[in-house]
């Protein structure tokens, strides 16, 4: 039945499971696994947990590739495996417990199979599912070693065999996984009694079994613990993983936090966020609460406490109503040392194990098939008014049902399934195998896949693994959201990320991939638009078709592109169809593949920053006209290394900001403060450079630091903004004094309520304000609240762009705050935004000069420093991008986003001795009118309008710029309402209007005009309104784009947009909307005596044109020269100063601010003290070994050097030369490194140290497991003679435990509430019988599925489960079962549990008495101390 079920799980596609390899070549990736470091994987790196799939998981997959057997039928039948290991499992253990009938044994098994856990791994993760799918056969064998009639008796050690055959059989993929499915045979085991020789024996050889069983993967983990990079910082939190840990969701089943935060795992999605799902599942948990605290459940002490355990360990870091009173410390220890046990949900066979085998027992008593007859079951089931258990196991089969029928309906696989990795994936494999490998057998250089994406998810499936992963045999890379490399590493790679995801081609973007050993990058448009959250690829072909040095070499697959549907434009027009590969090769010098290089360290150059610098670097070097500077070093790295000499390079990095690890574009926030409030959940907030210091942002009160404070509620520039972060928009935009730029607050789904706040260390008076508010996304806000100390005062009526002046409340106040109160159309609005705050003394009439700026880190008096490298690092990202195929040029309003400092740019430096400098700097076109003004020539058409594309290339002068490949785009077609609304606002109206005005250079007869339509996208207009001063002439737009009008003399023309082709357009976000109208080209019939604009020329930018550096007083001009056609595709530009051409920095802090002008931002500023700084020689040595493990380099005899691999640092590395080893140094921020001495020549051997330790554990560990598995089930009759077990009876410490257990679980889940409850419920269970108790369990247990069910995860009215009237049933129904079994163990003394005479003595006498009855036992035994039988 699990084979036909899980066959029918998208038959014939593969469902992206674990690990992509063992589909596609399970034979090469064990054989990678056998070696704990690969160099092919991404920047080289040690597998992580490789060698856990070597049994039983890659092993079956393995078998089945050598069958030939289908993947993805292979894939089923080890579904199938788990699940029916499961079932049987669960049935087994219910037997030997003599637990239930057989029939509710087989619905418990169902049950286990079918639990929320199970449906959301199986597809998905099966590596997870595995270890709780043995956990019932790991407690099995305890149970039959320490609980079984002694008929049953079995050698103690062979018991001990199989429960560790059982671990062995768990694998090795997720140690803490198989832990937690180990745990609860331990707690079995820890709770038995008596602990004689026998409980001893038994745990002497399940220890010795366990050795054996895990030694294969013990010994490599250990090994992993101390090479393997910090990853576990980066990737999800626990204030995520705790985050819906409730009671509720937890006892139901759905304690994973990842259904919750994706839909991939469509079973997953499901179970969380449809209330059918939540009320079956709840029902169950319910039904196995009631059947836990039943009165004759077999060792329910001990299940109750196992499942206690659990709820403690997977409940204690929620925080919700009614959540921990630890929380907080938990998720700190679980981010800290605790990391590994973040994923609390592996410990659902605590909770899963005692539930199913509660329902089991609660179904004894029904008529059910094996227990009797099929005529009395059918007999019992068609009148179920007659018996309650038979109602009752109705609803519960109903519930069964319900839970399991997304397995029924073919929901198991996750969204994704595909048929195989596509042709053009396994050619370009091919490819880069066999053009990789340089003359001379060197090693083959990695190629860069690119863009980058979280997963690798396609349009053509998920594989969530790379493709390359199991295809290449060579090097390759990629930006992934679990890079499991040294953080260097990470930052090396996502400074060339952000460049081609931004599409900005660089002259020094070859010189930094070769020197990261990269020699080929890898062009990929398959990936989903919607899901992969991946960088356009058109942007990521553009940057590397301007970056010189990089040239096109191959290309492979179809042109794929998004699924098209007539009429409708995906992410406006942005992905067309494009070849499914294209393979760029890397031309410049570096590395020889990933072949090692020596490099002189005499004269190496040091940076001070972080690894993201070297590119900027590299940049900045290539536009200045200078040679690449090659391999250096980072000032932390050379320090730790005893290198203090060499040039120094001082540059503006690393910034303190924080990063969203679960994307990798536009995902890091702008340059925060030092006291700045943490938005991102992780204990890390960003990748970290060690033992380099931050540089910050800084508050400026009237130039004084310490002054003043600006916070808010949370920015579009947070890392956690949704979508892509904003850097531009974060709260010094609003003191920048451009009101052009502004602070949005964070968020989409609301501007009322959000906040800005100015602090004070000094309490003000007399405050005004004057606040500019600016257009963002939903309604506009027209009244704030400001607040201060001494009161609040209302402002209203305020409009976009138009200053508002505000007269604070009189009185002292040290903070005030600007507080979103109505927008104009009454709703909540999306976001606030504040172009400009100018706060004044209205006594003094003085303006308090807030305004923020970034300091670098004091550098030690007397340093030489011989270079300072300052640049915006998050520049942005242009409105338009090159379509070269289509020979057009794509624009939308939605691609462009603005640098992070879009205007005055400023920086802080410590000058640790005075110092005289060469100032150049690298300016960048700034879209709007100043730019326009520069590429407009005299005697030329021009055109306004409005601009919803800022960039000139869709703008209004692209509609005249004799360029049919670009396109003015203009705002969408009003419809009537708006238009009406719009008439007695002319300057709304004009920006709003799709009216383009054409300027002709003299007045002319107007006699037609030409409309060239754009491509596919902007629409085109069908119907226009021309004016030439004569009044409106509507003409209907035909094919050849010719109207023909009434002429006129005029130098002006009006031309409307008033219909356009029907076209929807879908954007990033999924938000469907009309497309806007666009104009490609207007030809004016006859046409201007001067032709149109187009040509390039010459720009020049004076000294005298107001744009300059200023530096400790001095001000010195800068100029440049340009042209218009690299003004117009936005192409930097290299300013120098004018005379003198230099500037002083005295010792000390000194402010360097650069003026860039309207029409430009500040891309980098270089100062340079003397000349510039050069590279020092390297060399290629001469390689007579190189493998995964193991190499040997051949070196001559010369100065001190450096031998360099570009590959991860990592401390399992390490090099000899005759004996000795070589001290490592970490090159270009993370690339390994050892310091060779002068005069030494010979063999210098790199070895892997830990992989011949890691191999002979793997070989003798496997072994072992081999010899345990045949000692658990070689054949044998033999049983053991033992003597009788004696019944042990609890004590009244036992007892003691038991009850303070209780509170403390109590205290643990709820806090003080908590306690209280538990109390109550304790006094409550005392005082009612025992079925009373039970009922009521059950009734609270579904109360609170019912409050989840009418709000489950994404309901429209919110979430219930982190409610406290939710969270409340569940608490009330979990202790009562606890002390439901508690009381049940004092009523069992003195006399047998099933005596008649004690159920009589306590039947008839009411609550009062029966509480009274109870406790008098319970003190009665402590006063005799006596015991009483469990």
């Amino acid at each position: 039945m699990a084979l036909i079920v899980c066959l029918l799980q998208s038959p014939g596609r593969i469902a992206a499971d674990t690990k992509l390899d063992l589909t596609a070549n399970p034979l090469g990736f064990l054989a990678r696994a056998a070696h704990l470091w690969t160099p092919d994987a991404p920047m080289g790196q040690v597998q992580n947990q490789a060698y856990g799939y070597f049994f039983p998981h890659g092993a079956f997959f393995a078998v089945g590739d050598l069958l030939s057997i289908p993947p993805w039928i292979v894939q089923r039948f080890w579904w199938a495996l788990l699940l029916t290991v499961g079932f049987v499992g669960i049935v087994r253990v219910a037997e030997a417990m003599r637990l239930g009938s057989p029939a509710s044994r087989i619905i418990a098994g169902v049950v286990f199979v079918l639990s929320p856990r199970v449906l959301t791994t199986l597809g998905s993760i099966s590596s997870e599912t595995l270890p709780m799918m043995l956990a019932p056969w790991v407690l099995l064998p305890v149970i039959r070693a320490l609980d079984a009639p002694l008929s049953d008796a079995r050698p103690l050690w062979r018991e001990a065999a199989r429960t560790a055959a059982a671990v062995a059989l768990m694998g090795a993929v997720n140690a803490v996984a198989t832990a937690a499915a180990l745990g609860v045979a331990t707690v079995w085991w820890l709770l038995h009694r008596p602990r004689d020789g026998r409980w001893w024996r038994f745990g002497a050889w399940t220890a010795a079994g366990l050795v054996l069983a895990c030694a294969w993967w013990m010994v490599p983990l250990l090994i992993l613990s101390r090479v393997s990079p910090p990853f576990l910082d980066y990737i999800e939190s626990s204030r995520v993983t705790t985050q819906w840990t409730s009671l509720t969701e937890v006892l139901r089943g759905a304690s994973s936090w990842t259904p919750f935060v994706s839909t991939e795992r469509v079973a997953g999605s499901v179970l969380v966020t449809q209330p059918a799902a939540v009320l079956a599942t709840g029902a169950i948990a319910a039904a196995g609460l009631a059947g836990l605290c039943m009165r004759h459940m077999p060792f329910r002490g001990r299940l109750v406490t196992i499942l206690g355990v659990g709820l403690v360990v997977m409940c204690v870091g929620f925080d919700g109503g009614l959540g921990s009173p630890i929380a907080e410390q938990i998720r700190v220890f679980l981010d800290g040392s605790g990391a590994p046990l973040r994923n609390i949900h592996k410990f659902e066979p605590f909770i899963r194990i005692p539930l199913v085998l509660g329902v089991a027992h609660l179904l004894a008593r029904v008529p059910l098939p094996g227990s009797v007859s099929v005529r009395e079951t059918l007999s019992a089931f068609a009148h179920p008014q007659r018996s309650r258990p038979v109602a009752a196991a109705i609803v519960l089969l109903v519930a069964v049902i319900g839970a399991g029928s997304l397995i029924w309906t073919g929901q198991l696989a996750p969204a994704g399934t595909y048929t195989a990795i596509p042709n053009h994936w396994k050619q370009t494999a091919d490819w880069l195998s066999e053009n990789s490998t340089r003359p001379g057998d060197t090693p083959p250089a990695r190629a860069l896949v690119v863009p980058g994406a979280p997963f690798a998810d396609h349009l053509w499936g998920l594989t969530r693994d790379e493709p390359l992963q199991p295809l290449a045999d060579t090097p390759w890379a990629v930006r992934d959201a679990i890079p499991l490399t040294p953080p260097g590493a990470i930052r090396a790679l996502d400074s060339v990320q952000r460049e081609i995801a931004a599409g900005r081609g660089s002259p020094g973007l070859a010189e930094t991939l070769a020197q990261q050993g990269v020699g080929f990058v890898v062009l990929r448009a398959d990936l989903d638009p919607e899901t992969s959250r991946s960088a356009r690829p058109l942007l990521a072909q553009q940057a590397l078709d301007t970056s010189p040095g990089l040239t096109r070499v191959a290309r492979f697959g179809p042109e794929v592109g998004p699924p098209g549907v007539r009429g409708v434009m995906r992410d406006n027009g942005l992905r067309p169809t494009m070849p499914a590969i294209q393979i760029y090769a890397v031309e410049a010098t570096g590395f020889d593949g990933t072949g090692p290089l020596l490099v002189d360290r005499n004269g190496l150059p040091r940076i001070a920053g972080g690894p993201e610098a070297i590119a900027a670097l590299a940049e900045v070097r290539a536009r200045q006209g200078l040679p690449p500077l090659g391999p250096v070093l980072l000032d932390a790295d050379a320090r730790r290394a005893g290198i203090t000499d060499g040039p120094l390079i001082v540059t503006d990095t690393p910034n303190d900001r924080e990063t969203d690890f679960g994307r990798v574009d536009d995902h890091s926030s702008a340059i925060r403060s030092a006291d700045d409030p943490r938005r991102t959940q992780n204990a890390a907030a960003d990748y970290p450079v060690v033992d380099q210091p931050l540089v910050r942002g800084e508050w400026l009160l009237d130039n004084r630091s310490g002054a003043v404070e600006v916070t808010t509620s949370g920015s579009a520039s947070d890392a956690v903004q949704p979508g892509q972060t904003s850097p531009a928009n974060s709260p010094s935009a609003a003191f920048d004094g451009n009101p052009q730029t502004s602070w949005v607050s964070g968020g989409l789904e609301g501007a009322v309520g959000r906040w800005m706040r100015i602090g004070f260390t000094t309490p003000q008076t007399d405050l005004a304000l004057t606040l500019t508010t600016a257009k963002a996304l939903g309604a506009d806000v027209t009244s704030v609240l400001v607040t201060t100390e001494a009161g609040s005062t209302v402002a209203s009526g305020l409009e976009p762009g138009t200053p508002t002046t505000v007269t604070a409340p009189s009185g002292p106040t040290r903070w005030i705050q600007i507080r979103a109160l109505r927008t104009e159309d009454g709703s909540a609005g999306n976001q606030f935004a504040l172009g400009e705050v100018e706060v004044s003394n209205l006594r003094t009439s003085t303006p308090l000069k807030i305004r923020h700026r970034v300091v670098l880190p004091e550098l030690e008096a007397g340093t030489a420093v011989a270079q300072w490298l300052l640049y915006s690092e998050l520049n942005g990202r242009a409105w338009c991008v090159a379509d070269p195929a289509r020979e057009m040029t794509r624009c939308a309003p939605g691609l462009g986003l603005s640098p992070e400092t879009s205007s005055l740019f400023s920086r802080a430096l410590s000058v640790p001795r005075d110092t005289t400098v060469t100032p150049s700097v690298i300016l960048r076109p700034r879209p709007g009118d100043a730019l326009d003004r520069l590429l407009a020539t005299p005697g030329d058409v021009t055109a306004t309008g409005p601009r919803p594309v800022a960039d000139p290339r869709g703008g209004p002068g692209a509609a005249v710029d004799g360029d049919p490949g670009t396109a003015w785009t203009a705002p969408q077609i009003p419809d009537e309402e708006k238009a009406r609304d719009r008439e007695d606002d002319d300057e709304s109206a004009e920006e709003s209007e799709p009216t383009l005005v054409i300027h002709l250079p003299a007045e002319q007869r107007v006699e037609a005009l030409k409309l060239v339509a754009p491509g596919d996208y902007p629409a085109t207009p069908t119907e226009v309104a021309v004016d030439l001063g004569t009044g409106e002439q509507i003409r209907e737009v035909g094919k050849d784009g010719i109207l023909r009008l009434d002429p006129a003399v005029t130098d002006r023309i009006e031309i409307t947009v008033r219909a356009q082709r029907d076209l929807i357009d879908v954007n990033s976000l999924g938000f469907a909307t009309a497309a806007p109208p666009g104009i490609a080209e207007v030809e004016v019939l006859p046409a201007p005596a001067s032709p149109a604009a187009g040509g390039d020329r010459v720009v020049e930018i004076r000294c005298t044109d107001g744009l300059g550096i200023t530096a400790a007083g001095q001000v010195v001009g800068i100029s440049a020269r340009t042209t218009t056609a690299a003004l117009r595709s936005g192409e930097p530009v290299v300013a120098r100063a004018c005379a003198p051409g230099e500037l002083r920095l005295p010792a000390g802090q000194q402010e360097v601010s650069v003026t860039p002008g309207q029409a430009f931002t500040v891309d980098a500023v270089s100062l340079t003290a003397g000349a510039p700084v050069t590279g020092v020689p390297t060399t290629t040595p001469d390689l007579t070994e190189w493998t995964a493990a193991s190499r040997t380099v051949q070196i001559a005899s010369g100065p001190e050097r450096l031998l360099v691999v570009p590959e991860s640092t990592n401390p399992g590395w390490i090099a000899r030369v005759d004996g000795r080893e070589l001290s490592p140094v970490v090159v270009n921020g993370w690339q390994q490194g050892w310091i060779v001495p002068a005069g030494v020549s010979g063999a210098v051997e790199l070895t892997y140290r830990f992989d011949s330790l890691y191999r002979w554990s793997l070989v003798v560990g496997l072994a072992l497991m081999a010899l345990l598995l045949v000692a658990a089930w070689w054949p044998s009759s033999r049983r053991e003679s033992i003597a009788e077990r004696r019944a042990v009876p609890t004590g009244r410490l036992t007892l003691v435990a038991a009850g303070l257990g209780i509170l403390g679980a109590s205290w643990l889940l709820s806090g003080w509430w908590g306690l209280a409850v538990g109390l109550a419920v304790g006094a409550a269970a005392a005082a009612v019988p025992q079925k009373v108790g039970v009922t009521t369990t059950f009734v609270m247990m579904m109360t609170a599925t019912i409050g989840l069910t009418a709000g489950p995860w994404h309901a429209s009215d919110g979430y219930h489960g982190w409610e406290w009237w939710v969270q409340l049933p569940a608490l009330v129904a979990v202790l009562s079962t606890g002390w439901l079994v508690f009381w049940g163990t004092v009523d069992s003394w003195p006399e047998g549990e099933d005596d008649p005479s004690r159920l009589a003595s306590l039947a008839p006498q009411g609550a009062t008495g029966l509480l009274r009855r109870r406790v008098s036992r319970l003190r009665n035994q402590f006063r005799a101390g006596s015991s009483m039988k469990a």
